[in-house]
């Protein structure tokens, strides 16, 4: 058995580390278990005696010593079984003798004391303090707040003796837990620069600790207060929340301002530093810290953190009255880099940007917004009058073709402005708004072109030529774009270029209609009917001249100017016929049908081969002049249920005017006629006639509101109804 020992010099024990082992060397075979040494705990040692003869022996601790300053335990140790280590047969057993010890947490003390192998002395609390072995010096430390509070729930003697040890070994206790702790928040606190594997793992142990404490605070729920040691709860877990809280807060308050030298602002600065600080410090957190916290997603709180900073930030910054260029910047932060700095690809899985709160509520966001699109339309509209103020009176040729600039800079405007307030803004919606700018640009485009017209100038043929081109470039680009439009401005812009690209097409087609005005008078005349090809060729030949003048115009303009004249001349011609210059009889009904027939063909031809896109209007004077010819009642109202279909606008008026040329109708007959047309004509809705995917310009639908008979109309009608 091993007697106490004095401490002496002779007498002193030297622990030393050797190859994983703990050896102990004395003067003697006495082992004390005084405030240097560790405990030991129950299980397998080896340990080397030194004295006269060096011996190696195995020893079994079957006992655990209550530790206390200055005093020595005894223990009793005796050889481990044959079957696990060799033992000197000179050796005889030792036994040292204990109070046994009912442990409050008995169970969880065994698990721990089976994590170490037979055969290893574990390092002291502070060794392992030393080493960064947190999780097993806070074991350690969580060992002896078991047996300390355990023996008083025991009611140990009340002698002063044994109350001095109690509260000598809590005092100790409490020394070691608050050294623990100290080196734990502090291994929290340089988690930013923690890059290196043993850095790594040192603050993973201190997470591990964090965690165990938590759990021990767990298990003393219940105990009362008086039983359970006066440190408990010790709330690790909020200590460290509060110490990622302050780190956070300290590191966006230092956060360098950006250094950039084309930002000017101060304002703009901060915002940029601080998110630059946000963004290396989440990815450093992604990359280097997120393994040291077992089953926590630790990225995912540092992110509430740090969005709590840069909210203070920008709401405090918004409350001020901002420049047009501080707002904007603003914005981009809200709409554009925070949340792609949020949702990088280093960042995804382990950051949910969408369970964050709006950086800016709603009523600080709006003012800024209303502030930024308001401060975009200046813009824009001074550039789109600018660029119209600048167009040039003297039109270039480029590739033989008059060419004016206006439409590409204008279009360029609007699409920078657009694109400028989707990045600020985030989002199409809030930018269509800026769109309206285009609307009223068209307004002043349309008056520009009106004044140019009106003032007869040299060059006016040569401006609206150019200005043809710059119009269907418009209409393109909005019908390109369409998604960055609201459908009313949409509408409104696509009427608008269709009155202004019709204001210029009326200019070179009045010209056409001045000329052949004589002409047209021949039409539905006797001398018509009699010399139908001559007075045709008269008009073909009117036509032909000014075509051959359409010179330096863009092809696709010629196309359109082309089909515009097509459509006007043979509305013209159908309006003469329908003015009731002549009455066919039965004698003569067959030879008009067959001069509408060949001059309808003429005019068709010269058109599409001039490079008209108008093919469909071959059908109308066609279809017409079947009505002429057409014995059978039933099949006259179904012709022209047929017209009504094709062509909405064909009216009461222009029927009445075109059966006129018949030979005389009874009035039951023209009672029928109208009562179903009336009743099988199509309603002429917006739906059928403004199809905005097609230019109204090549559409035949509208052609017989081209065709003005109101006053012959009127009395055609009246006539008819009188004889009802």
């Amino acid at each position: 058995m091993l007697s106490e020992a004095n401490e002496s010099e002779s007498n002193s024990h030297v622990c030393e580390r050797v190859s994983g082992w703990q050896r102990v060397k004395t003067a003697s075979a006495k082992i004390p278990a005084c405030r240097s040494h560790p405990l030991l705990k129950a299980g397998d040692y080896r340990v080397e005696v030194s004295g006269v003869v060096q011996t190696k022996v195995w020893l079994t601790i079957v006992g655990l010593p209550r530790e206390a300053d200055g005093c020595v335990g005894k223990m009793t140790v005796e050889p481990a079984s044959a079957e696990d280590r060799p033992i000197s047969s000179s050796k005889s057993k030792l036994k040292k003798k204990f109070p046994k010890v009912n442990l409050l947490f008995k169970k969880n003390s065994q698990q721990r004391s089976n994590n170490i192998q037979p055969g290893e002395i574990p390092l002291t609390f502070k060794q392992n303090l030393k080493e960064q072995h947190f999780t097993v010096a806070g074991k350690q430390l969580l060992n002896r707040e078991e047996r300390l509070f355990s023996v008083k729930q025991d009611g140990v003697g009340s002698s002063r003796s044994l109350v001095e040890e109690e509260d000598d070994n809590k005092e100790s206790l409490k020394k070691d837990f608050e050294e623990l702790l100290k080196k734990i928040w502090l291994t929290v606190e340089n988690s930013f620069e923690v890059q290196t594997k043993n850095k790594k793992e040192a603050l993973k142990q201190a997470v591990l600790v964090i965690q165990q404490e938590e759990e021990q605070d767990r298990r003393w729920e219940g105990v009362a207060e008086k039983e359970r040691p006066p440190w408990r709860p010790r709330c690790c877990r909020r200590t460290h929340d509060t110490l990622l809280q302050n780190m956070v807060q300290r590191r966006m308050e230092e956060a360098k301002l950006d250094s950039n030298t084309d930002i000017k602002s101060s304002i703009q600065k901060e915002i940029t530093g601080k998110g630059k600080q946000l963004k290396e410090d989440l990815l450093h957190i992604a990359e280097h810290v997120r393994s040291c916290y077992p089953g926590e997603n630790v990225c995912q709180q540092y992110a509430k953190l740090y969005h709590q900073e840069f909210c203070a930030t920008l709401r405090e910054i918004a409350d001020y009255g901002l420049s047009d260029a501080d707002c904007s910047h603003v914005l981009q932060w809200v709409n554009i880099h925070y949340p792609s700095i949020l949702r990088r690809k280093e960042l995804k899985g382990v950051i949910e940007y969408e369970q964050l709160e709006a950086l800016l509520s709603a009523n600080m966001l709006e003012p800024l917004q209303e502030q930024c699109l308001t401060q975009i339309e200046d813009t824009l509209q001074t550039w789109c009058l600018n660029v119209l103020k600048e167009e040039k009176a003297e039109p270039e040729l480029r590739d033989g073709c008059y060419f004016s600039p206006l439409a590409i800079d204008v279009i360029k405007c609007v699409h920078d402005a657009i694109t400028s307030a989707q990045k600020v803004l985030g989002s199409y919606s809030e930018s269509q708004r800026i769109t309206y700018q285009i609307k009223e640009f068209l307004i002043s485009y349309q008056d520009y072109l009106k004044n140019v017209t009106e003032d007869n100038q040299v060059n006016i043929d040569a401006v609206l030529k150019a200005n043809l081109l710059c119009i269907r470039q418009l209409r393109e680009y909005i019908t390109a774009n369409q998604e960055l439009f609201p459908a009313h401005i949409k509408s409104d812009c696509r009427s608008l270029l269709v009155s202004i690209r019709e204001l210029c097409h009326g200019y070179f087609t009045k010209s056409v209609h001045k000329d052949l005005k004589g002409t047209y008078a021949k039409l539905g005349t006797s001398e018509w009917l009699k010399h139908s090809e001559h007075v045709c060729g008269e008009l073909l030949d009117g036509v032909d001249t000014h075509i051959q003048k359409l010179i330096n115009l863009d092809k696709t303009c010629l196309q359109d100017v082309l089909s515009h004249l097509h459509k006007e001349v043979l509305a013209e011609y159908m309006k003469t016929l329908m003015k009731k210059k002549i009455k066919l009889g039965k004698a003569n009904i067959q030879q008009a049908a067959e001069a509408l027939r060949d001059n309808n063909q003429r005019i068709h031809t010269l058109f599409i081969e001039a490079g008209s896109r108008m093919d469909d209007l071959k059908d109308v004077l066609e279809s017409l002049t079947e009505l002429l010819t057409l014995k059978d009642l039933h099949t006259i109202e179904l012709e022209l249920a047929n017209l009504s279909k094709s062509y909405p606008d064909l009216s009461e008026a222009h029927v009445c005017a075109w059966l006129h040329l018949r030979p005389a109708l009874s009035t039951s007959e023209l009672r029928m006629i109208k009562e179903t047309f009336s009743a099988l004509r199509e309603p002429n809705t917006p739906e059928e006639t403004d199809n905005q995917e097609q230019d109204p310009l090549y559409s035949s639908r509208d052609f017989f509101s081209k065709v003005f008979v109101r006053g012959t109309a009127q009395q055609s009608l009246g006539h008819m109804l009188s004889c009802i």
